[in-house]
């Protein structure tokens, strides 16, 4: 492994203590802690699966009609502005001309870059499968408002919260949830070390990793592997 993926790895631990301290209740103490970030780091050593990234793991979010070949994988942070800017004019493209006639699958997965990018993440899971993707578009689409509420984020992702029938005590439980937390962290650690994922958004048509994020070069790379 390069110098720079090693930095990554260990950014990304980093993070990982910080989010732990920042969500868990004081009552859970310090060993509980310790606890939570080794049982993520032990859950990203043992999944076993090939090295192409649209391979299915435990907390993917799928929109697909009647399972096309071709895969679109895309890694965001709900606080990352050039993620709010691909689902603003990008991802309503994909929507409606690849996923929605059937000719892709279309893999979300959270890569959070602050602890407040993973409370937003970890809301939207708690949400339910029938409204995870709707509370993620909402979070990315008014990012500007939410994220900057009355200098408060949690304000602003307890209202969105709201909006998808979840009550206050229902986050609190749900940013409280250590295997959620560990599950998301644990695939974040796997797309840094195994895929490269380094930034957000990242997305990956076919299993290759494209640079432009623009809705002419997904398809471009999506016909290479049309019939």
């Amino acid at each position: 492994m390069g110098r720079k993926n090693i930095i990554l790895v260990v950014g990304a631990f980093i993070l990982a203590i910080i989010i732990a301290i920042f969500f868990l209740s004081p009552n859970q103490g310090s060993s509980n802690l310790s606890d939570n970030i080794n049982a993520s780091r032990d859950l990203a050593s043992t999944i076993n699966f090939s090295q192409n990234v649209s391979t299915h793991i435990e907390g993917d979010h799928i929109l697909e009609l009647n399972d096309p070949k071709n895969t679109i994988v895309e890694y965001a942070s709900l606080t990352c502005p050039h993620c709010a800017t691909f689902h603003s004019e990008v991802f309503p493209k994909i929507k409606s001309e690849l996923v929605d006639t059937g000719k892709v699958k279309y893999i979300f997965r959270d890569f959070p870059i602050d602890p407040i990018a993973m409370a937003g993440s970890m809301i939207a899971h708690c949400s339910g499968d029938d409204k995870y993707f709707g509370v993620i578009n909402v979070l990315l689409k008014t990012q500007d408002q939410w994220l900057f509420d009355n200098k408060n984020p949690y304000n602003g992702l307890l209202k969105v919260a709201r909006l998808a029938g979840l009550s206050e005590e229902d986050v609190k439980l749900c940013l409280n949830n250590t295997e959620l937390f560990n599950q998301i962290e644990s695939n974040q650690r796997i797309a840094t070390s195994r895929f490269g994922v380094n930034g957000t958004p990242s997305v990956f048509v076919n299993n290759k990793k494209i640079s432009t994020l623009d809705f002419d070069t997904i398809l471009a790379e999506l016909n290479l592997s049309y019939e």
